[in-house]
Formats: structure tokens, C-alpha cells, sequence
């Protein structure tokens, strides 16, 4: 039984650190679509990363609340950071698919081009709505080919949501940060604060 009529957008990520480009692609979602709020959830430990260069989930946590400070229908989820052991979609959704009218998840044309080889990607397909941003420029005809291909296979409704160009990554700012340079361009003010203060990257 759905006990709430909210429409909610899900950011999900390391978040190591988060960047103008995540709240970027959230903004364009929030614009595009009729999400009411969006939820940012840093992951735990991330089923299909090396975890090595990550840092504490407080850490990316802190940084995500001040990064989305000024957007107030954003906010930070910590359902996966709070979960223990590695940290799947499929099991976010079963916990709050119940919560919500309606789940959108937004991700990169990378994810979507490569969900099939998530855990439970037939779960996934069928207890959200996917929104995915292009930032990465792949081939147009490519990600309708794979949108088919869900749809088809899972079920899956995907719809794709313009963005602008969005040259951020938390690699280079990793190296960034490691190098002494500035990072406020690519993070704000407040994050960059909060890297120093916690000697993050470094």
C-alpha cells in the first residue's frame, strides 16, 4: 500500500566528493520531470567499485548536505550508508518502494548501458522510473538501442533528460586535492572548506 503521495527523484553515488556536476543533473531532473523532491543517498560500499580511495560515509554525507544547502527540494538519504554490507539498488527500492507514488532513479548513460549486469536489474526495471542524463556523450542511437532493449527484456520505463555540458569528476578532484589546487569551481565554496578542514584527498 503506496502511504504517500510524494514523487520522489533518487541521486545515488559515492559521492567522493560530491560535484556541480551531480546537483547539475539533479536540477535538469527537478526542471524536467514532476518529481517533487530528490533524494541524494550516498551508497555504503558500493557493490561494483574499488572502495579503497573512499572516503568515511560520514565524510560524503557532511559534504552532500552542504553541496545541496541550497536547493530546497533536495535532501540526503542515508538508507544505504546506515545499511551494513555492500549496498545494491534493488534492496533500496524493495525498502522504500512502499513509501512513495512514485520512484524516479537517475543515473549516467553508463549505468544504463550497463544495468542488465546489476544485482536484480529486473527488480529495478520494474519498481522505478528511469531517468538518464548523457553527460558522458555516448552515441545518441546507442542508448535508444539500450532503452529498447530494457524495456523489451525488463519492462523498463526510461525517459532521458537534457543536460548541459557538466566537466566535473570526483577523479580529478581527488588529484586536484592532491596536488594543492583549488577545487572550488568544481565543488563550492563550502565543500572545498570541508575537504581542507578534514584533510580529505590528501
Amino acid at each position: 500500500m503506496i502511504n504517500s503521495d510524494k514523487i520522489i527523484g533518487i541521486m545515488g553515488g559515492t559521492f567522493n566528493p560530491i560535484h556541480k556536476g551531480h546537483t547539475g543533473i539533479a536540477r535538469c531532473a527537478y526542471e524536467q520531470s514532476d518529481i517533487d523532491e530528490i533524494l541524494f543517498m550516498p551508497s555504503g560500499t558500493p557493490a561494483y567499485k574499488d572502495n579503497s580511495p573512499i572516503v568515511s560515509a560520514t565524510d560524503r554525507c557532511n559534504m552532500v548536505k552542504l553541496a545541496i544547502k541550497p536547493f530546497d527540494y533536495m535532501s540526503l538519504s542515508t538508507i544505504e550508508t546506515d545499511r551494513p554490507g555492500n549496498t545494491y539498488t534493488a534492496d533500496t527500492l524493495a525498502q522504500i518502494y512502499d513509501s512513495y507514488k512514485k520512484i524516479y532513479f537517475i543515473i549516467g548513460a553508463d549505468s544504463l548501458l550497463y544495468i542488465q549486469d546489476w544485482y536484480h536489474p529486473e527488480y529495478i526495471c520494474s519498481h522505478c522510473h528511469l531517468l538518464c542524463a548523457n553527460r558522458d556523450n555516448n552515441s545518441a542511437s546507442v542508448l535508444i538501442e539500450q532503452k529498447h532493449f530494457l524495456a523489451d527484456k525488463y519492462g523498463a520505463v526510461i525517459d532521458f533528460i537534457d543536460v548541459p555540458e557538466l566537466p566535473y569528476s570526483s577523479t580529478d578532484i581527488r588529484k586536484k586535492v592532491a596536488m594543492g589546487l583549488s577545487v572550488k569551481e568544481d565543488v563550492g565554496e563550502e565543500v572545498e572548506e570541508y575537504i581542507k578542514s578534514r584533510k580529505l584527498y590528501v
